[in-house]
């Protein structure tokens, strides 16, 4: 049987604060293979499984022959027919050929895992495709469960990523809740760090395409990465590395200054996992990007608003933390003040150009009101003084034209000044 040869190593806890520590890398995935068996995050042990049954000893198989067949074999009708049917998905169910198929692929593996070279490719390519071929004759099975899970295997230990990622992505398609559900999600993470690496030091545009190396997908390699990280956290929401996945993911599009996209995942972070270790640094990141997407005094104040939010629930949920980070959230409070201020300013501007006076004259008040020690409060006050004798409302102008153009309305129901007993104001 398969023995266990992956590192499901416990994956390391991002930096808390990526602004001064970045976040960490992991090594080239196909280090896997060659580690020391360790137990994952949790203790215990994920093995590769082999498919075993019980079942009647007619159901037996023939002894698995490895035998290399003539070339001429694959020109045969039989194997030309099976060929076709295979590529169209028009195979007929056996069961019989499948165990077959998935014990000589058995052999195979294991084989190629202790090759090195050329000779290595050449057999886990050869166990991939027995695999393959194993998983379309018996459908909705453990042994197309398993056969799709080490047919991916293959592709892994050949640093194949793409196409061991597309194994996976088709076993999880058909088996949501397979056995092999937290290797793969410890696989694609890895993955994911190794691409993000892989791109951060040579960065290229999204369509600039790969045609020489079999470790990266054709095209963009930063989508691919995020993919990664969204995959685990889409498929196995409560899985260990959800929240891991989700951080990871946020951190890359913050490095990379893509601060709306790190905002949508920081907030998942902070909504969906409650109880993670990373909550203050999607708070703290998460109250840096809604100042970053906040484009000034002329357009929406929500993401000023939601920081002033997060600035007070990190004081009071992350005492310590906020302590240790005291000048950096003053700043920030700062910052966020300014822009609420320069909000106020902006609508008492635009009133006072409109010489609508009683709406300038309450921001401006607003402004000193609120706050009185800044300099635009100075100003502000000055502002009131010079307009405090003008009217509220400013005559209205070519009234003789505003009312040529005014619909008339003499159809449109009124409300009455009567109230009925329920409370509600009647149409007349």
């Amino acid at each position: 049987m398969l023995q266990n040869r992956y590192l499901l190593s416990a994956v390391p806890v991002l930096a808390a604060l990526v602004i001064s520590s970045g976040c960490s890398t992991f090594g080239r995935p196909s280090a896997l293979s060659s580690a020391p068996e360790q137990p994952p995050v949790g203790g215990s042990v994920i093995r590769q499984v082999s498919f075993e049954e019980s079942e009647a000893a007619s159901a037996e198989i023939d002894p698995v022959d490895l035998e290399p067949k003539p070339w001429w074999d694959r020109f045969t009708f039989s194997s030309m027919n099976d060929s076709i049917r295979e590529t169209t998905g028009q195979v007929k169910q056996n069961p019989a050929k499948a165990k077959k198929l998935f014990a000589e692929a058995e052999v195979l593996y294991e084989r190629g895992l202790e090759e090195t070279g050329s000779s290595k490719d050449a057999t886990l390519k050869s166990a991939a495709y027995r695999f393959k071929r194993a998983a379309t004759y018996h459908e909705e099975s453990n042994l197309q469960e398993n056969a799709l899970m080490y047919a991916g295997d293959c592709f892994y230990f050949l640093d194949d990523y793409p196409a061991a990622m597309n194994y996976y992505d088709q076993l999880i398609s058909k088996y949501p809740n397979t056995r092999h559900l937290d290797t793969i999600g410890y696989r694609r993470f890895k993955l994911g760090q190794y691409w993000l690496t892989k791109y951060q030091e040579n960065p290229s545009w999204s369509m600039t395409p790969n045609f020489t190396d079999d470790q990266y997908p054709l095209f963009d390699r930063y989508g691919h990465a995020i993919k990664q990280f969204d995959l685990i956290r889409l498929d196995d929401p409560t899985g260990k590395l959800a929240d891991d996945a989700t951080l990871a993911a946020a951190t890359a599009h913050f490095k990379e200054g893509r601060y709306q996209e790190a905002d949508r995942f920081y907030e998942d972070l902070r909504d969906n996992f409650p109880t993670s270790e990373h909550q203050f640094t999607a708070h703290f990141l998460g109250l840096y990007c809604k100042l970053r997407i906040y484009q000034g005094p002329g357009y929406d104040g929500g993401p000023l608003e939601e920081a002033e939010k997060l600035g007070k629930r990190i004081e009071r949920q992350f005492p310590d933390q906020a302590r240790e980070n005291r000048e950096v959230l003053d700043k920030a409070k700062a910052e966020v003040r300014a822009g609420q201020a320069s909000r106020q300013w902006h609508m008492a501007s635009f009133y006072d150009k409109r010489a609508d006076y009683g709406g300038a004259k309450l921001y401006y008040s607003l402004i000193v009101k609120e706050y009185p020690g800044s300099n635009m409060s100075e100003l502000a006050a000055q502002r009131l003084a010079e307009i405090s004798d003008r009217p509220n409302k400013a005559p209205q102008k070519a009234k003789w034209l505003v009312d040529l153009i005014s619909p008339i309305d003499d159809d449109i129901p009124k409300i009455s000044q009567q109230i009925d007993r329920g409370g509600q104001a009647q149409l007349r």
